[in-house]
């Protein structure tokens, strides 16, 4: 069918833009955190195997408010909602293997506004699996295009697939003016399956990551954005002999044209390498042995690290110049966040809608929790004001939703345990007994 470049710019968008955020879903600014609150209480029921759960890994809400975990015991990202109930229409991430029928174990997962849900498995590849696109299904996919240059009316035909498709599908001097749609029924699955979405491997990406040995990445975190921006940030914990400890921003790139069973058409894309956007060392601001990672609504990057000789950093782009810079926000000694004696081993970082950041301490048995300045603010995971008594075994995973719920992955016991400030406490949620 002809594939008009205007139909392509009106709605070759996010996907997302056309869903709606449904209304039972409760939201409520958590605020900054002042004087008159008091202490994190547990809220009931703990989730645990009566729920699916086997080995919580991570946790990562969506906008629309439910809960995705990926759970490496079971091999399988788990969705609930708020209730701890479990929707339909997530059944393909159970159960995960790649194209090859190998199982991938998932160690973190996160949601982008695209309703594009990514995963890794500690390898260097992303995958995805896009939720509108299973929801509404796949019709019809790109084969080939004829291009035109828009200042010298050349045009070109190309496949799908092939170099020279990527290059001018991506390149703003070349318009699409028609093209040919297959409803070859193996391809659409393949999309509509948990699929690749970036590989270190690929040749593209191990040629435009010139100092590190892309091949060999060994992706810890990662985090999507809240917002439009097409890219998307892992952790690479490889090291090896060059120290290759960094972030890296993978880019989307557009691949193919969908067309939607409700008639819509639009992008497909793949992840490219685009920058080290952090690399190793030692000082504030530096990458060594990374462990988690997250982004705030201001694009600043929260992580986690074995390393010397902080564990808990955040830095901040300038993007002044071509290309974004990154700056450690925080100091030593200025800064309660940084202050290493606070941890034994943090595993986790979250970050809330008011930036306030949770830290998931897995030998301390706790969450440690700031204000958006990095001072600290209390612990969270006892079931007392002194700090006693901890209500966590092994807490390897943290995340918060809307409401200033915080949620919290134990791998020891398997279960997701659930907590809120004493004094934002509301008739729908309920604390232990």
């Amino acid at each position: 069918m002809p594939v008009l470049i205007s139909i392509l710019l009106l709605l070759a968008v996010s996907c997302m833009d056309r869903f709606v955020i449904p209304s039972d879903i409760q939201s409520q600014n958590t605020g900054s955190f002042g004087a008159g609150d008091t202490t994190f209480l547990q809220l009931k029921p703990v989730w645990g195997s009566d729920y699916g759960l086997n080995s919580p890994a991570e946790i990562s809400i969506a906008q629309d408010g439910r809960i995705f975990v990926a759970d490496a015991g079971i091999h399988s990202i788990l969705v609930f909602d708020q209730d701890g109930d479990s929707p339909p229409g997530f059944e393909l991430l159970s159960n995960l293997t790649d194209t090859y029928g190998n199982t991938i174990t998932p160690i973190d997962v996160d949601i982008d506004k695209k309703m594009n849900v990514y995963f890794i498995d500690g390898s260097q590849r992303i995958f995805v699996w896009n939720q509108y696109w299973n929801e509404v299904g796949i019709h019809k996919i790109s084969v080939s295009g004829t291009f035109i240059h828009t200042q010298t009316g050349v045009d070109t035909v190309a496949a799908a697939g092939t170099d020279i498709w990527l290059s001018l599908l991506n390149d703003n001097d070349w318009g699409i003016v028609d093209g040919n749609m297959t409803d070859d029924q193996a391809l659409i699955d393949s999309l509509i399956q948990p699929h690749i979405f970036y590989d270190g491997r690929d040749e593209m990406n191990a040629y435009l990551d010139t100092y590190y040995q892309s091949d060999s990445s060994q992706f810890t975190g990662l985090t999507a954005p809240a917002d439009d921006e097409n890219m998307i940030f892992v952790t690479d914990n490889y090291g090896g002999q060059n120290n290759q400890y960094r972030i890296i921003q993978v880019d989307f790139k557009r691949s193919l044209i969908l067309e939607l069973k409700s008639g819509d058409l639009v992008w497909a894309y793949t992840g490219q390498f685009g920058a080290t956007v952090k690399g190793y060392g030692t000082g504030a601001g530096t990458v060594n042995e990374p462990l988690s990672l997250d982004v705030d609504y201001q694009g600043n990057l929260y992580y986690t690290q074995a390393g010397n000789y902080f564990p808990v950093h955040m830095i901040f782009p300038n993007l002044a110049g071509d290309f974004a810079i990154y700056t450690s926000g925080f100091q030593p000694e200025a800064d309660d966040v940084m202050n290493p004696e606070l941890y034994s081993t943090p595993v986790d970082v979250a970050v809330d809608n008011s930036r306030n950041i949770y830290i998931a301490d897995q030998t301390n048995s706790d969450i440690t929790v700031f204000n958006s300045y990095g001072d600290f603010f209390k612990k969270a995971g006892y079931d007392s004001v002194d700090d006693s008594l901890s209500i966590l075994n092994e807490p390897v995973a943290v995340t918060v939703d809307q409401r200033g719920v915080v949620y919290v992955c134990d791998k020891g016991d398997g279960a997701i345990y659930r907590f809120k400030l004493s004094n934002t406490l509301d008739e729908d949620i309920t604390p232990e007994d």
